[in-house]
């Protein structure tokens, strides 16, 4: 077999493989005693119809069946010889020629890029400000607030617990479904159209007050949307919530030991949360530099087929059968333009990924292959040799592989990050 590759550019490549003689023949041979055995010609008896006749009647099959062989039985072999490994399986075209006879595979690859500096990159500190403290505390004193009866009969005011009653009208008819016993309401939390709820404000306990409410032309409910009805409510119940004070002893119903420790311990508990959210975003910053810093070809044929791809799942997201075929295109040419900017970045961040893996020696072995499965399995709890065969039957083993290398080389790159100096 001779192998020869040609560069055609940065992202494309032409594997030229001539087979020997030897090779064409044993695979026609092969083709042959498969069709000897199976041939059913009038006349003639299975396994004894003359190979003449054999290889006249069925040319067009043998010819077709050779081409497809000679792919299937060297063209991995040819791919390792030539140190070429395509993205995405490689377009083939036949030679047949009088002195020889093969295949050409053009070839997408990864581009050979010149990498940009990739540690050190700059990323901003985590910092929890004095009024994200204070936002939490005060969440928790809300948390264990105490809900006690109003004194002195006040007229309800924010921050307290209500309990109203309600029937909406419309042109002095009852609304159908617009009506309530008893509805609980924070006041101040802005659970109801601000007009209602402010409106609530000052009454007392069965007080009854009528309420005009015009809904806007985009209220989810399209039955009130546009409208104006006439709410009669009924005040039945007014409670308020009592706040702890905050002092040594509610730090210690919180587990802290003063009032000093919960604040240290507050500030570190949001600044923990902040980090595992900024986690991902200080990857994929580090992935925008980097993507900025260096020109990255993406191989169009893969671009193409990621497009595809997400277009199918979007199109599975929506009712197509509901859209005019105007519509349908419209909107598969507004997706098509999103996903060719998600793809082709996606495609540039998994490039700059192997070649930094590639460069790191960053790896995954069989052992965390198996771990991966099992952990897979553990989260969906769901048998271990049933989530093992599945990655095996659909061949989904490289894919989980990559993706391992994947979280680790982004793991690299983020623990590689200069976080800067607090100014």
């Amino acid at each position: 077999m001779k192998v020869q590759v040609e560069n055609i550019d940065s992202v494309k490549k032409k594997v030229e493989v001539v087979l020997p003689e030897e090779k064409i023949n044993s695979i026609r041979e092969s083709i042959y005693s498969e069709l000897q055995k199976q041939a059913k010609i009038k006349g003639f008896r299975p396994g004894k119809v003359p190979r003449p006749m054999i290889m006249s009647y069925y040319k067009d099959y043998i010819d077709d069946e050779l081409k497809k062989r000679m792919v299937q039985e060297t063209m991995y072999e040819a791919l390792d010889e030539a140190k070429v490994n395509p993205v995405v399986q490689p377009v083939v075209d036949f030679i047949n020629e009088a002195d020889r006879q093969g295949y050409v595979l053009e070839c997408e690859v990864i581009p050979d890029i010149e990498l940009p500096a990739y540690k050190g990159i700059e990323v901003e500190p985590i910092e929890v400000s004095d009024e994200e403290v204070a936002k939490r505390l005060d969440g928790l004193q809300h948390m264990h607030a105490e809900i006690v009866a109003i004194e002195g009969g006040r007229g309800a005011q924010n921050g307290d617990l209500v309990i109203i009653k309600y029937q909406g009208y419309e042109d002095g008819k009852p609304v159908k479904g617009i009506e309530t016993e008893a509805y609980p309401v924070e006041l101040g939390s802005s659970t109801l159209m601000p007009e209602f709820e402010n409106a609530l404000i000052g009454m007392k306990e069965s007080e009854e007050k009528e309420i005009p409410i015009s809904f806007p032309d985009d209220y989810p409910d399209k039955d009130i949307a546009k409208k104006t009805l006439q709410f009669k409510v009924t005040m039945k119940d007014i409670k308020e919530k009592r706040l702890p004070e905050v002092n040594d002893e509610f730090a210690k119903d919180l587990n802290f030991d003063n009032i000093e420790a919960m604040h240290k311990g507050l500030r570190d508990e949001i600044a923990k949360e902040k980090e595992n959210v900024r986690s991902k975003e200080v990857a994929q910053k580090v992935m925008d530099a980097l993507i900025g810093a260096v020109d990255i070809p993406v191989p169009k044929i893969l671009l193409e087929k990621r497009i595809e791809m997400m277009m199918e799942e979007a199109k599975s997201r929506f009712k197509a059968d509901r859209l005019t075929e105007e519509e349908a295109r419209a909107i598969e040419e507004r997706f098509r333009k999103d996903f060719e900017k998600s793809a082709e970045t996606r495609i540039k961040s998994e490039i700059l990924i192997a070649k930094i893996s590639e460069k790191e020696g960053i790896s995954a072995d069989e052992n965390d292959v198996q771990e991966r499965i099992k952990k897979i399995a553990e989260d969906a709890k769901r048998p271990l040799n049933d989530v093992r065969n599945f990655y095996e039957q659909y061949n989904l083993l490289n894919n989980l592989r990559s993706s391992i290398i994947e979280e680790r080389t982004i793991s690299f790159l983020r623990d590689n990050a200069l976080i800067k100096e607090r100014s």
